[in-house]
């Protein structure tokens, strides 16, 4: 699981730290930095897996560097904790003052201080699992260097730790661009998850043992939900089809013909069940948006029973009411912005509540402060 997350540089995230549990709630006012920070990690998702360039727009264009800043180098570090070590990688991306173009000048994954890749004016210097020093070669200064990398019985940890990062999964939810078809399977949602429907192809493949009680579930908070399946529509194209039944009478209709909030809580509960066991990171952005209100608190529980077992690590954006109340104590991080501009964090334990009201409501009168 991620342990801790600094970043320096990027927006109004300046000599930011945040600790992280199995499970956190982010909290706070629009514009303190909250999505600021699940844009950071599906940056470094899209770095690590090899699928972007650092200037790239979903990843670090010189456009997300703190406005009041002049200094032209971002730097990232991450404590991740893998098979009981705590590994850190760092990363630190040097913009031209045009800002036209950034390299990588220093990427680099230690454990225990200890080397065990190093990546530096555009030579790499590989290291074994027992620190002894391996090859070294020349990279693109554009990419990750690490994402390159093909790990073999000599550096297990780093290879543990691009598998890791390589399952983060980053995503706020926006119902209305699910599409019902899908020619391929697709291992990893979009930023949006306008590909449920080729995920969930692919995650049915990995886990059909678990549709029962995914279905289940369902049935539960859906009206008259009965299943979903996959129709053949072409020649390598299967349509998402939901299967419903009233007084009775069975139907189907298809994944984008169904409600925006039954789009969503079907792909809520598919995280929790679907993705069990399989190694995901979830950073989700305001996932109650589209449940109503008897909706959010079972999904809720089915989350907070799955982080740290079935499901490694969550993080949540949220300012909804029934999520502060329901996690903010345990495991809120309250996110403000200084009179400096810059973003900081303090635990929600710390906050005061008084004469019985509830968090959210201490939140909503302001008394935070």
């Amino acid at each position: 699981m991620i342990k801790r997350l600094y970043v320096d540089n990027y927006r109004s995230l300046v000599n930011f730290e945040l600790p992280l549990q199995e499970l956190t709630l982010l909290m706070g006012p629009n514009g303190v930095g909250k999505t600021s920070v699940l844009d950071v990690m599906f940056a470094l998702r899209q770095l690590l897996a090899g699928v972007a360039k650092v200037t790239d727009a979903e990843v670090f264009p010189a456009s997300t560097l703190t406005r009041w800043q002049t200094r032209p180098l971002q730097t990232i570090e991450l404590d991740v904790e893998l098979a009981g070590e705590t590994l850190r990688y760092r990363l630190e991306i040097e913009h031209e003052k045009a800002g036209r173009r950034a390299r990588i000048i220093l990427e680099t994954l230690k454990v225990d201080q200890n080397p065990l890749f190093a990546f530096h004016s555009g030579s790499v210097r590989l290291y074994r699992d027992d620190h002894t020093e391996g090859p070294t070669f020349t990279a693109d200064w554009g990419e990750s260097a690490l994402a390159r990398v093909a790990p073999g019985g000599d550096n297990i940890r780093l290879g543990r730790f691009l598998d890791f990062m390589r399952k983060v999964m980053v995503c706020g939810l926006y119902p209305a661009n699910f599409t019902a078809e899908a020619s391929t399977e697709d291992p990893m949602l979009q930023r949006e998850a306008g590909n449920f429907a080729a995920w969930y192809r692919h995650i049915l493949l990995e886990r059909q043992d678990l549709v029962p009680e995914f279905t289940q579930a369902l049935k539960d908070v859906i009206r008259g939900f009965q299943g979903i399946r996959m129709e053949k529509v072409g020649l390598d194209t299967r349509a998402l089809m939901v299967m419903f039944k009233e007084h009775n009478d069975k139907y189907e209709l298809r994944f984008d013909e169904i409600s925006d909030g039954q789009r969503a809580l079907i792909a809520l509960y598919s995280l929790v069940r679907l993705a069990a066991g399989q190694g995901y990171t979830f950073f989700l952005d305001e996932p109650d948006n589209y449940l109503a209100l008897p909706e959010i608190q079972p999904w809720l529980i089915e989350l907070a029973d799955a982080c740290g077992e079935d499901v490694p690590q969550a993080v949540i954006c949220s300012h909804h009411p029934e999520l502060i109340d329901y996690l903010g104590s345990d495991c809120g991080l309250l996110l403000e912005r200084e009179s400096s501009g810059v973003t900081k964090t303090r635990p929600v334990s710390e906050l005061a509540v008084e004469g019985g009201l509830k968090l959210s409501e201490v939140i909503a009168r302001g008394w935070e402060q």
